[in-house]
């Protein structure tokens, strides 16, 4: 048996915790049932049972699945996991199964009251919405999971808190998806789909997306380098996916092509933000990386490339798409879209600004509280100002025309890199130093 899966165990479990959940529940459900009204206990126990799941296995489910990270960090005990002969894969699946097997523990007894209750009343779809429920919180918890993987190691404390972030974004939409019949359609890439079943596919999907990047993350963590395929490639099916729901821009080369390009320099933009402020910026990271392409090994190099570089370069390239390749009926389009992708690649050189200071407490703060200056008072200011000159350079995308707007977008970014090459080598001079006494 997977230790991890094993050590879980033996923290979830007791004998006393084992009798506890199914009296407490059987209390519950006495109660609901003495509490309804006549000929209405089935209606009652189904609903007492959907809200018993979603509190045991969305719930408290969630919450052991990301504590089970960030409390090694806070406790100190992740280095002694780090020792350990275990793989990232094994580890993943060993925290993400065991540390919720409680929370499941109660939440299939709660599903035991729902199926018989869904089968007498017949309800409509009752086994695919109960699908959605367990895959939700399957996908929730593997999210969390690996949010509190990434995060933790920076603070562990942030990570606790941000971790309830994506229930609390995506829990109160649960009942509306749940309200869903068959009869409701969605459009997705030209075709139509009903909508449940729709919504349960994509959940699977994006379980599976989670899992991995928990699996990733843990990978990272343990020390151990893989080739940097997972962060493009999610960005790339986050592109395709949200594509699909996009308005048509009938392009006279390809609208699809036209749709996928604007989404994907919004969405690979969002990634490199997010992988920016998620994990640390250091320079022997980049000094790793550079060693081993000037050495020749390149493997070696790109094991060691930083999530953001893979999706600001996806960033990049969208953008160039949207311009030389896709014709749009609106034609301010593509300069804003690569305009846009210009200042995500300033943006970068400006985190990694910060980060390199050699005194600079927090890099993180400073570099948000720039982030702020840049895209909301600048954007403001912008608007405010009349003279559309000025406007265009203090925010690029403005500038109705498009070559204007990607001239000085480059030279945003042009003048961002050129800071960081700078600082890159006045730490590398000062570094040098040798003092002798």
């Amino acid at each position: 048996m997977n230790p991890e899966f094993k050590r879980q165990l033996w923290l979830q479990f007791s004998l006393p915790r084992l009798i506890l959940m199914p009296a407490l529940l059987l209390v519950v459900g006495v109660a609901v049932v003495l509490s309804s009204k006549p000929g209405n206990e089935w209606t009652a126990l189904a609903l007492a049972g959907t809200i018993g799941f979603g509190l045991l296995a969305l719930g408290v489910g969630v919450r052991a699945a990301g504590t089970s990270v960030s409390d090694e960090f806070s406790e100190r005990t992740w280095d002694q996991q780090r020792m350990s002969a275990m793989q990232p894969w094994a580890m993943t699946w060993g925290k993400l199964a065991g540390s919720t097997a409680y929370s499941w523990y109660g939440g299939l007894i709660c599903l035991g009251v729902i199926i018989p209750c869904a089968w007498q009343l017949d309800h409509p779809l009752w086994g695919l919405k109960i699908a959605i429920m367990v895959v939700m919180a399957i996908f929730l918890q593997a999210l969390t999971l690996a949010f509190h993987i990434q995060f933790s190691k920076l603070d562990p404390r942030q990570a606790r808190l941000g971790g309830w972030l994506w229930v609390l974004l995506l829990l109160p939409s649960l009942p509306m998806l749940l309200r869903w019949e068959d009869t409701d359609i969605l459009a997705w890439w030209g075709r139509f789909w009903s909508a449940p079943e729709f919504l349960l596919g994509s959940l699977v999907v994006f379980t599976v997306c989670a899992v991995v990047a928990a699996w990733r993350s843990m990978a990272e963590s343990l020390s151990v380098r893989q080739l940097p395929w997972g962060w493009p490639t999610l960005g790339l099916l986050a592109s395709a996916y949200l594509s699909g729901f996009a308005s048509e821009l009938e392009g006279s080369v390809a609208p699809a092509a036209s749709r996928m390009s604007l989404v994907g320099v919004c969405v690979c933009g969002a990634m490199t933000y997010f992988a920016l402020v998620s994990e640390p910026q250091s320079r022997p990271v980049w000094q790793r990386v550079a060693s081993r392409a000037a050495a020749g090994q390149w493997h070696a190099a790109l094991t060691q490339v930083p999530r953001w570089a893979t999706s600001l370069l996806l960033t990049l390239l969208f953008g160039l798409l949207s311009f030389f390749v896709v014709e749009f009926p609106q034609r301010w389009l593509p300069g804003v879209a690569l305009s846009w992708a210009l200042l995500v690649a300033r943006d970068s050189a400006l985190a990694l600004f910060f980060a390199l200071a050699p005194r600079g407490r927090r890099p993180l703060a400073a570099f948000l509280v720039t982030m702020l200056v840049l895209h909301g008072l600048m954007p403001w200011l912008a608007f405010v100002v009349e003279a559309i000159g000025m406007r265009a350079v203090m925010y690029p995308p403005v500038h109705p025309g498009q070559l204007a707007a990607i001239g000085l977008a480059l030279l945003h970014a042009l003048l961002a890199w050129a800071l960081l090459i700078w600082r890159w080598r006045s730490v590398a001079a000062s570094s040098s130093r040798v003092v002798t006494p």
